[in-house]
């Protein structure tokens, strides 16, 4: 017997037959009623409700037969369901070709008469038949077929209702699991979000349901309590403009994440209007089907942050325009890498052209012979020993060989990110201040050796003329020469100063480089001024021998200055005190007075060449601004280091640290 052929869309017909869940469920009522109807309507023994399953037909009813499913192959049904339009009818299976060799024709069932009407659904897939059969010839009259159309209709109603009435079920059970998971997901989402330490609220349903926030969200709104239960726009209605519940409401039906970074945000706080920004998240709830039950409100102030970060970017714009302006370069060194980067005023400093890389070795390379090694070495022990660098040196231009000066000043930042830090600064052109500032020193050792001479010859004619005047015993004349010597050894000792610096400045001061102890010049300082300064009272305090290279006079010079000016800048009587220690590996020097002190602004700029601090009494004092700055140079040429500790209305204790003789 030839099996039937599957239909042309056997999977989706089995699909179908499957969606039903009818296959090997228990035989019910309703569906008894309809075969007994049919076997008794179409005068059979026999009436089946028949499922065709992928191998086997399967009976949901049967009337008059104990057999609960055959193989589909030798299934009638399996041929009816081909045709789903119409009857199958077979008046006599012994004389079809179909099925006269079928066991269940030549078997004990003795099957001679089959008609069946294909159980199609509403998807026109033909799920099996409604049948009936009997070992006698039949043939159905035209009520009959009628009938059993109707009865397979009605087969299909059921199968439909009873699949309703399972759906039903089913949404009802789940239904009611669903409201006690969720039950439970609220209680579990409530209970983490009362405890993070982030502002937080759960929301339900359309209309973004304020289930339940923390005190930082409430806190964050201004709210308390009272909102739960509200809908986000009734109860925040400060928000509107943001239409956070529009937003929210996406993230409910299409269950995607939504995040903001640094929102700005304008509203009335606790009645006052504040701006704020918030890094912000709306995440969905979802079950374990995917279906979303709540959203997530996460929110975290990050005002402060931004407008810290917002000031920094002002003042950093700020300085910017001031460094434009000023037509400073900037300039930046990798304490770990040395890798170097340049504003493009810094390249154009150094004769580079602005799409040029410059390295730090370029950068080196373009100072002068002069300067170079000190400015390296300045700069590596600034890096090392974290401490400011501030230095002026010439360079040359790479491509145009020009002549400038500059002044480079830098400082050490770290970053704080576990990045390397960075030496950081700003340099300038004084190319104009260095010129002018030559121009001065000509000026200055030109008429400094031009009235060294003739000063020199007055002094003699001062002293002749002061020798005859006691011999004569004319004391007028001889005070009076006495007090011009005065006048001209200040004016000597001024001329000196200027010689000194045009030295400095042109890098012609000489050092004698002799092993003393400081000691000797403290003692040297205390003779000289015993006779020179009356009316002070001065104390030295001297220390163990402690023994240095240089040159005894230019330090001894040095420290008479201090003392100098520590009696010039102090009342009547003047108190000062000189002590000498070991400091380390190096002699540290204090002059120590209680004069007028001075202001803190001045003291950055107090060694600087011809700087003189301003205030009503320092005008009454002559002077011109180069002693200090002598000391400095003469103090740094011995590799020391020098400074100053004042307090106005208190006084000074102006100091000096040279390196021991080793």
């Amino acid at each position: 017997m030839p099996a039937a052929p599957t239909t042309p869309n056997e999977s989706k017909r089995l699909a179908a037959l499957r969606s039903y869940n009818i296959l090997d469920t228990a035989t019910e009522e309703d569906f008894d009623e309809l075969t007994e109807l049919a076997s008794a309507i179409c005068s059979t023994p026999i009436a089946l409700i028949s499922f065709v399953d992928k191998d086997r037909q399967w009976f949901k009813s049967r009337h008059g037969l104990d057999v609960s499913e055959t193989d589909r192959a030798l299934s009638f049904c399996a041929h009816a369901i081909n045709s789903p339009t119409e009857i199958l009818e077979v008046e006599n299976a012994k004389e079809d070709k179909r099925f006269m060799d079928n066991v269940l024709v030549t078997g004990p069932m003795d099957i001679t008469f089959y008609a069946g009407v294909p159980l199609v659904d509403v998807s026109g897939a033909a799920l099996g038949s409604l049948c009936v059969i009997d070992s006698v010839q039949h043939k159905l009259n035209t009520i009959q077929r009628k009938a059993l159309k109707t009865l397979a209709r009605q087969v299909i109603d059921k199968l439909e209702l009873r699949r309703k009435v399972v759906e039903l079920d089913n949404t009802r059970t789940r239904i009611q699991r669903l409201n006690e998971l969720l039950v439970a997901k609220e209680r579990e989402a409530t209970q983490i979000i009362e405890h993070t330490p982030t502002a937080m609220a759960l929301h339900i349903g359309e209309d973004m349901e304020i289930r339940f926030a923390n005190k930082m969200m409430l806190g964050a709104w201004g709210k308390d309590e009272r909102v739960f239960g509200m809908n986000f726009k009734d109860a925040l209605p400060e928000l509107d403009k943001l239409d956070f519940p529009t937003t929210m409401r996406q993230v409910y039906r299409k269950g995607i994440h939504y995040e903001q970074k640094e929102a700005h945000m304008l509203y009335m706080h606790y009645g006052k209007l504040k701006e704020f920004y918030y890094n912000y998240a709306f995440t969905p709830l979802k079950l374990s089907d995917g279906s979303v039950w709540g959203v997530l409100n996460t929110a975290v102030d990050v005002t402060d942050i931004v407008k810290s970060r917002i000031a920094v970017e002002r003042a950093e714009e700020q300085l910017r325009l001031a460094v434009q302006s000023a037509q400073l370069g900037t300039w930046s060194i990798n304490a770990d890498t040395y890798e170097f980067d340049a504003s493009e005023r810094t390249k154009e400093l150094f004769g580079f052209l602005p799409d040029e890389v410059i390295t730090y070795e370029a950068a080196v390379n373009q100072i002068t012979e002069e300067y170079r090694d000190k400015v390296k070495k300045t700069v590596e022990a600034a890096i090392k020993e974290n401490r400011g660098f501030d230095m002026e040196y010439a360079i040359t231009g790479l491509h145009n060989g020009k002549l400038r000066w500059v002044r480079a000043t830098g400082k050490l930042y770290s970053s704080g990110d576990g990045k390397a830090a960075q030496f950081s600064g700003t340099l300038s052109d004084i190319t104009e201040r260095k010129q002018d500032e030559q121009r001065k020193n000509d000026f200055i050792g030109m008429v400094s050796h031009e009235l060294k001479t003739p000063l020199t010859s007055m002094k003699g004619y001062l002293q002749i003329i002061g020798q005859r005047a006691n011999k004569l015993g004319d004391v007028p004349i001889a005070d009076f020469t006495k007090k011009t010597q005065r006048q001209a050894d200040k004016m000597q000792a001024l001329v000196t100063g200027f010689l000194d610096v045009a030295r400095i400045t042109e890098g012609k001061i000489h050092l004698n480089n002799d092993v003393f102890d400081i000691n000797d010049v403290m003692r040297a300082a205390e003779d000289e001024l015993r006779v020179n300064c009356k009316g002070a009272h001065i104390t030295f305090r001297l220390c163990d021998s402690l023994l240095i290279n240089g040159d005894k006079d230019k330090m001894e010079q040095v420290l008479i200055n201090f003392i100098n000016n520590a009696i010039k800048y102090s009342a009547d009587e003047p108190e000062v005190t000189i002590t000498c220690s070991k400091d380390g590996d190096n002699a540290l020097v204090i002059v120590s007075d209680r004069g007028i002190g001075i202001p803190a602004a001045d003291i950055p700029y107090i060694f600087d060449r011809f700087y003189r601090v301003e205030n009503t009494h320092v005008k009454m004092i002559s002077g011109f601004g180069i002693g200090l700055y002598s000391c400095k140079e003469i103090i740094e040429h011995h590799g020391g280091t020098i400074g100053v500790k004042s307090e106005p209305g208190k006084g000074s204790d102006f100091w000096f640290s040279v390196p021991l003789s080793k």
